[in-house]
């Protein structure tokens, strides 16, 4: 198994300001690796990167960037030009549940450069960079399930199904390069996530898993250069033997229960939304 710090001195985080992202940054700062930290919010990547920094002694640099937007990819990439990158973490992402007709065609279309987009034009712009230097580790965020279609989340499911099936060529493509790939594909971490998507968190088929545990695990397999990665030994042990047919009905019940919470939870927001 190879030493993460040996893809290089920094690495690149996004959706860094909390759950997931937040979790790999935390575990590569504390392997010595210097971070480019990329999210929306500055104040929060700052407070973070001040903290590793006393913790661990790393260098950090925050790049302020909304990766839904078109062209954002490419001002993070650009902020990122005059440092050894070695390491990718490609984590951003959102999801909305509800009716894909019900949808405005502009959200979708944002989620998509969020969920999809921006996850080939940083791997292109760094998987490029790795194969001309010999070297450097690429984790791609995807979602459990994803590839089996997520009723009430059908759009956000397919994006996240590109990615994974993204990675999982580019793990055999670019192996003679020296260039290690692999998909996280979380289904039960404790995330800031499931409250902005109005899940239940009694209804997961298992118990939750600390973020950090995942982002210990997602680069564990990086490690070991394994091509996909399912974080927590018994949802992963399910992946493999429950049906597509099942996680789809699951996820399906979940999300359509989502969707009544967040209406639920809007209505309650606007007093009623009465007209007079």
């Amino acid at each position: 198994m190879i030493q993460i710090s040996s893809y290089g001195p920094w690495a690149v985080v996004t959706g860094a300001s909390s759950g997931i992202g937040r979790a790999f940054a935390e575990h590569l700062a504390a392997a010595g690796l210097d971070l480019v930290l990329a999210a929306r919010s500055t104040d929060r990547l700052e407070a973070l990167g001040a903290e590793l920094s006393r913790a661990h002694g790393t260098a950090y640099r925050v790049v302020s960037v909304d990766l839904g937007t078109p062209g954002s990819a490419a001002a993070l990439i650009k902020a990122a030009a005059d440092v050894d990158v070695g390491l990718l973490i490609s984590n951003a992402g959102t999801g909305q549940p509800g009716k894909l007709l019900d949808q405005p065609l502009a959200d979708l279309h944002r989620r998509f450069t969020l969920n999809a987009v921006t996850h080939l034009e940083l791997v292109h712009a760094f998987g490029r960079r790795f194969a001309a230097r010999g070297r450097g580790g690429i984790v791609l965020v995807s979602a459990l399930g994803a590839g089996a279609g997520v009723p009430y989340m059908a759009h956000d499911g397919g994006a996240k199904a590109y990615v994974q099936s993204l990675g999982a060529a580019l793990h055999h493509e670019l192996a003679a390069t020296g260039v290690d790939v692999t998909v996280l594909a979380p289904g039960n971490v404790d995330t800031p996530v499931i409250d902005h998507l109005g899940l239940d968190r009694a209804a997961f088929p298992v118990r939750l898993m600390p973020a950090a545990a995942a982002a210990r695990e997602g680069l564990a397999a990086l490690a070991r250069r394994r091509a996909l990665h399912v974080p927590g030994r018994t949802i992963r042990l399910a992946n493999r033997l429950v049906p597509a047919s099942w996680w789809r009905r699951m996820n399906g019940r979940m999300m359509g229960q989502a969707v009544r919470r967040l209406a639920e939870r809007e209505l309650r927001s606007c007093g009623g939304c009465a007209t007079g």
